[in-house]
């Protein structure tokens, strides 16, 4: 019986503390990073956080509790040893996830800024070539010897605990009916770690928060815990983000939502919806306005989008919707704004009846057309794209295999040359069209048929924006230039420098340009907003309606007041004129709070992000 128990309580010891371990190397890994966002106190940190390393060991040992009751009563050696093979595999199994889930967290911290949690699963299950594309094959060589390290460090404190009950105990009945109570009540006994105490509220990732600094509470949050809140929480949307009464989310909703057609849609900016009209919209993966010329903080990088400005009409308080392309491209062409935690690509079921650019176009008589040089399929991204109304998807396999050179697939010369063709193709038979085209050639790991720039970084932002450049003089002389309305945005917020502080408002802000031979004017307007605007801004000048597009303004209105709003785990922001903040949502706490009335916007993007979320339970 004691040995039973010793093996209980030190399985509950060991997880405790491999999870303190873990949270330490994180610590110090990116002590860096934590410090520059204020007070680093590393022993308040792993105090905070042990609340969610007991929950998890607890969950873990609910299985050892009821494999002490079954090596009670069983008999012979051979059973023994059996039982013993599955006690021992389960440690290994129990080691690996906790090597898994730390060495993870450690490692896309850096890249990401959250602890870890469903994102990296959606996107290995989605596509897993695409997934691991970022990393060198050293990298991942490195990572699963060091996996294989760690896991093997691990299990042998667990293993050695074992060692307590690997024998046969000959007890009486009324014994073992004593040890399995005991062991029974064991179990029971984890419900209270489980849980967090005795009180009603039960434990989550903020239960660990404590400072002001985001990032020192980052560090506190067990990420085995935040990875297994997140995927079991995901469906549960009508529950997510209550930080109001609905009665005062829906009155401030309702004061920021306006979906009418602008009553000057036939003056400025006016497209003609007529035969021969002809929408291009160009993604250009990570861009930002960061390293635009005009910003001073590099030169010479974007001479195509500097150029291209002051060409067109340029929104330069313009920002990304999220951090990631899946969600980014939902708020481009559906004009419904990301999420912090999930994204709305993962459920096929919801977007199947989503509106977008393409489906009211497609409705109106146009034809559609999608044009990427990688892998469609990742993330739900075909299955999006086909539910939306696009017609025709060109990825890589439309790409002969010599053009497949990079990571990501083709590069954004043969993309861009590609999509030349396929116009080419379609528009000589349909006289009304749209064709969105993604590129990719500046995602890490930035491997470009260009050498411009040292920074590998700054090189590939060049390439792509050379390439852009001579994609956009090849329309111009195009006969159908003339019918020709462009319009050009970043996939999400820019990833340089890098490493960035995802809570500086300069990480959000992202080019927005609108050029064409249809375009009637030029100029450079200051109206606030994010990529969940285009989807109206466009069909606006199109004349087509666009009520159903519940969150998404057109930017030339104005007859109201108009506002950027991004979201990025697990924090939600919004800017105007008077006010730009971000908070975090497990606080509740700003993590930045600008402008002239400091504070007016935070109650307005939390009813915003509580009625995104209703909206989204609603979806079937």
């Amino acid at each position: 019986m004691i040995g039973k128990i010793k093996t209980i309580a030190g399985v509950f010891i060991v997880i405790t503390m491999i999870c303190a371990i873990g949270r330490t190397g994180f610590y110090h890994v990116h002590h860096a990073l934590i410090e520059s966002g204020g007070e680093a106190s590393f022993l308040p940190m792993l105090l905070h956080g042990l609340r969610l390393d007991v929950a998890v060991a607890g969950y873990l040992c609910l299985l050892p509790c009821l494999l002490a009751v079954v090596n009670t009563w069983i008999k012979g050696r051979g059973a023994l040893r059996v039982l013993g093979y599955v006690w021992k595999g389960y440690f290994g199994i129990v080691a690996l996830l906790l090597a898994i889930a730390i060495l993870l967290n450690i490692v896309l911290y850096g890249y990401w800024g959250f602890p870890l949690d469903s994102t990296p699963l959606f996107y290995f299950l989605t596509s897993p070539k695409d997934a691991a594309a970022s990393a060198e094959w050293w990298m991942i060589l490195c990572g699963i010897i060091g996996l294989v390290c760690v896991t093997a460090l691990f299990a042998l404190p667990l293993l050695r605990v074992y060692r307590f009950i690997d024998k046969v105990e000959n007890e009486s009945v009324p014994k073992k009916i004593v040890t399995s109570f005991i062991c029974i009540l064991m179990g029971v006994a984890m419900i209270i770690p489980i849980r967090g105490g005795f009180t009603v509220a039960t434990n989550n990732v903020g239960t660990v928060y404590f400072s002001d600094n985001v990032r020192l509470n980052h560090a506190t949050v067990n990420p085995l815990f935040s990875f297994l809140e997140s995927v079991t929480h995901e469906e549960d949307f009508a529950s997510m983000y209550r930080f109001m009464d609905d009665a005062e989310a829906s009155r401030l909703f309702d004061e920021m939502k306006h979906t009418a057609m602008r009553p000057d849609s036939i003056g400025a900016y006016r497209i003609n919806n007529v035969s021969g009209t002809r929408v291009v919209v160009v993604i250009l993966e990570s861009f930002s306005s960061y390293i635009m010329t005009e910003e001073g903080h590099v030169k010479g990088v974007t001479p195509t989008l500097d150029r291209l400005s002051k060409e067109g009409v340029y929104f330069n308080h313009f920002y990304a919707n999220s951090f990631r392309t899946d969600r980014g491209l939902v708020s481009i062409l559906s004009g419904y704004p990301a999420q912090p935690n999930m994204s709305l690509m993962k459920y096929p079921r919801k977007t199947n009846n989503l509106y977008s650019i393409a489906r009211s176009l497609r409705a109106d008589g146009y034809h559609t057309q999608y044009v990427y040089g990688g892998d469609a399929n990742f993330t739900n991204m075909r299955s999006y794209l086909m539910a939306t109304g696009f017609q025709d998807i060109i990825s890589e396999d439309d790409f002969p295999s010599e053009q497949l050179t990079g990571k990501w697939g083709a590069n954004d010369g043969n993309l861009f040359v590609k999509a030349l063709e396929r116009m080419d193709e379609a528009w000589k038979n349909d006289t009304k069209n749209l064709m969105v085209i993604q590129t990719s050639s500046s995602h890490e790991p930035f491997d470009v048929p260009c050498h411009q720039f040292d920074d590998k970084i700054l090189n590939a932002f060049y390439y792509t924006d050379r390439e852009l450049g001579s994609f956009v003089d090849k329309m111009k002389a195009r006969e159908d230039w003339k019918n020709t309305l462009m319009v050009i945005v970043p996939d999400h917020l820019g990833c340089w420098p890098d490493p960035e502080d995802n809570y500086k408002m300069r990480r959000y802000h992202v080019p927005l340009i609108i050029i064409g031979g249809a375009l009637k004017e030029k100029a450079t307007l200051g109206v606030y907003g994010s990529q969940q605007d285009i989807a109206a801004t466009v069909l606006g000048m199109l004349g087509i309606d666009h009520s159903e597009f519940t969150f998404s303004k057109d930017l030339f209105d104005t007859t109201f007041h108009h506002f950027a709003f991004f979201t990025h785990p697990d924090a939600v922001g919004m800017a105007d004129e008077y006010n730009q903040i971000m908070v975090d949502n497990p606080s509740q706490k700003p993590l930045f709070d600008l402008g002239t009335r400091k504070g007016t916007n935070k109650r307005k993007a939390q009813a915003y992000l509580q009625k995104l979320f209703d909206d989204i339970a609603e979806m079937r």
